[in-house]
């Protein structure tokens, strides 16, 4: 099936596509990643069996089995400084930092080039986990959100926001280790990034609206308050994040390139 971008104003309503069955619509999906981003195939699965071992958000979350994949994850960030004080704020918001950002830019990217949206709630959503206890690929079981597909890019993202991340902020919040803001703050400038790396495709209309309503409206056109507002803020002409994600604390952790307390 031939693949389509969207040039698509802020309060565009898009078109109603004709049905067409999850299996196709897998592989029209499949083609948009091998158009714009190939390694997401490695990423993501689209219609295919999940392992075993693979879990959903609410098998994951259950607290004993988190607490066991943070303990697997602090062990391997920490396997160099076996004496040195562990840190769970850092460790938990890296550790977000891998499933975020792994999962959040294949489904934005479905859901701002194709006619029909993805149903992204969790239940669709599978996710194998890393030897060292962070999130290694996902299985997703496609499936048209036909209300999400006569949705605008912008609703669609908000959509993505309240469905699928926060749910995940959420759980991670629960263990008390870390606040949500710090894990949004992480989410926005990727999705900045995201937008940004994608202005080919998307065109430049649709990612400046999209940066306007994700970064500086502080509702959610469903009068939920934003968790993504005023995550990146412009400084000298460009949109940067906003706070620090304290992955410099880790050890053996490069601090990144743009840090904000550089």
């Amino acid at each position: 099936m031939a693949y389509h971008s969207f040039q698509i104003a802020d309060d565009l309503i898009w078109r109603a596509p004709l049905y067409r069955p999850s299996s196709e619509l897998a592989e029209a999906l499949r083609e948009a990643f091998t158009t714009h981003r190939a390694h997401f195939h490695d990423i993501i699965r689209l219609n295919e069996t999940p392992p075993d071992a693979a879990m959903t958000l609410e098998q994951w979350a259950h607290p004993t089995r988190l607490a066991s994949l943070m303990a697997i994850y602090s062990d391997h960030i920490y396997r160099n400084h076996l004496t040195q004080p562990r840190e769970a704020k850092p460790l938990v918001s890296l550790w977000a930092q891998w499933y975020l950002g792994l999962l959040a830019p294949p489904l934005m990217l479905a859901l701002l080039t194709q006619p029909q949206a993805i149903a992204v709630t969790p239940s669709h959503i599978h996710v194998e986990f890393h030897e060292t206890g962070r999130a290694a690929c996902f299985w997703l079981n496609v499936q048209e959100d036909h209300l999400a597909s006569a949705l605008s890019a912008r609703e669609r993202i908000e959509k993505l926001v309240t469905e699928c991340l926060q749910p995940v902020v959420k759980a991670l919040e629960a263990t008390g280790d870390i606040n949500a803001r710090l894990i949004w703050s992480n989410t926005g400038y990727l999705i900045n990034w995201c937008l940004g790396e994608w202005k080919g495709f998307l065109g430049e209309e649709t990612v400046n609206a999209l940066r306007e309503a994700c970064f500086f409206e502080k509702q959610l056109r469903n009068g939920q308050d934003n968790p993504l507002y005023r995550t990146v803020v412009l400084r000298e002409g460009l949109l940067v994040r906003r706070t620090c994600c304290q992955r410099y604390r880790l050890p053996d952790v490069q601090q990144c390139g743009d840090c904000t307390l550089k």
